[in-house]
């Protein structure tokens, strides 16, 4: 299959270089923001070249002078802290939109440069992994949104075309990262990832923060962590199984984070320790091996291909969590939005079970406008009143 596919992020980057002179565009690394970037502007810089580099460094003023006039991509950004003073100024007297579309795979809100030179004068976007959807060339799909505004939750959804059991775990183990996924052979694949791998923690990471870790210490701390996604974040067990300190933990999530290796999901309920996913599930399937957790890998799977549903459509103003209480009641993953709250509960059966009712009731007594739905593999499609329905996974994607 050719890994290279209309993203659906481009219309909103289309626009937004219509009305905003600077546009950033920012996500994991081999995401795919270069190839997208070509495809919208002829003239491009990366940093990752030391010569650019340099000139970001020490001649940013230049660099952006003789390369103004057209749309002009630089590459790597976040490199060259220098080169944000300088657009401020070139944008602050050359008041035009669509001039510089600036990508980098790390959070442009977790480096003070960014922040200070450039807030109020760009619009950021973030590309996720692949969904099924773009690895399918199929449109943008819109279940979820669909659910959070019918009234009741009986809107019509379909089977998705593209997605059967085999789809689901080639994601699980594949990932979205349009370099990666689409290889064919798994022992080139394998190595990519784990080429991927070194550059994120021997050069990407010692960039953000100073550690004497070697890689093995850091890949296991990888390890666990792909282990426990969607587990609450126990510092001291992960400290035990890694012979990290805990702050220094702490100081390496917060840059994971920053780099898209890993994303924290707050916990609301009365149980608030917050949980982990990685961004994509190809790399965290890679550390582990084979996960034998059903439930556990379709959390993953709604975690990683759905959230395009709300992220791309920003008038949603969408935010992940996970609902526990110490009743014991559980919902992996909920989605709060300015048209309600949506609750998804992954289960085994067609039918929800004694403890999936009793979470979802918890959980829908918990806030107002909630909902929840119960996600399986199979075909049932049930309404259980109006704010609780039974839905195939393969409707929701």
């Amino acid at each position: 299959m050719p890994h290279i596919r209309k993203r659906n992020l481009q219309g909103l980057l289309v626009k937004s270089l219509r009305f905003s002179s600077i546009v950033g565009l920012f996500g994991h690394r081999q995401v795919g923001k270069t190839t997208l970037c070509e495809g919208l502007a002829q003239n491009y810089l990366t940093f990752d070249r030391k010569e650019i580099l340099d000139q970001g460094l020490y001649s940013p003023e230049a660099l952006i002078r003789s390369n103004a006039g057209q749309p002009l991509v630089i590459d790597e950004c976040q490199l060259a802290p220098p080169i944000f003073p300088a657009l401020k100024e070139w944008v602050r007297t050359h008041k035009k939109p669509g001039q510089f579309l600036l990508t980098g795979s790390v959070r442009f809100s977790s480096r003070k440069a960014i922040r200070e030179s450039l807030t109020g004068r760009i619009v950021n976007w973030e590309l996720l992994p692949m969904d099924l959807s773009e690895s399918h060339s199929a449109p943008l799909p819109n279940a979820v949104p669909r659910l959070l505004s019918s009234k009741d939750m009986s809107c019509q959804l379909s089977m998705a075309s593209y997605f059967s059991e085999k789809t689901f775990l080639l994601a699980l183990n594949q990932g979205g990262l349009p370099g990666i996924f689409a290889v064919r052979d798994t022992a080139v694949r394998r190595q990519r990832f784990e080429t991927q791998i070194e550059t994120l923690l021997e050069r990407d990471l010692r960039l953000l923060i100073q550690t004497s870790l070697d890689f093995r210490v850091l890949r296991n701390l990888l390890s666990v962590f792909a282990a426990r996604q969607a587990e609450p974040i126990e510092l001291t067990e992960v400290s035990r199984a890694t012979h990290i300190s805990v702050p220094a933990l702490r100081r390496l999530i917060s840059a994971l984070e920053s780099m898209f290796v890993i994303r924290i999901v707050a916990t609301e309920g009365t149980r608030q320790r917050p949980v982990l996913f990685f961004e994509d599930q190809g790399e965290a399937s890679h550390l582990t091996g084979e996960n034998r957790e059903p439930l556990k890998n379709m959390t993953r799977f709604l975690f990683s291909f759905i959230r395009q549903q709300w992220v791309y459509r920003p008038e949603l103003q969408g935010t992940l969590f996970q609902f526990r209480n110490r009743g014991g009641a559980f919902v992996p993953l909920a989605l709060r939005t300015k048209q309600g709250i949506l609750g998804f509960i992954p289960m085994l059966d067609e039918v929800p079970g004694r403890h999936e009712l009793a979470s979802a009731q918890s959980f829908i007594a918990n806030y107002s406008s909630a909902r929840c739905l119960f996600i399986h593999q199979g075909k049932t499609d049930r309404l259980l009143g109006k704010e609780m329905r039974i839905v195939p996974l393969g409707h929701l994607v």
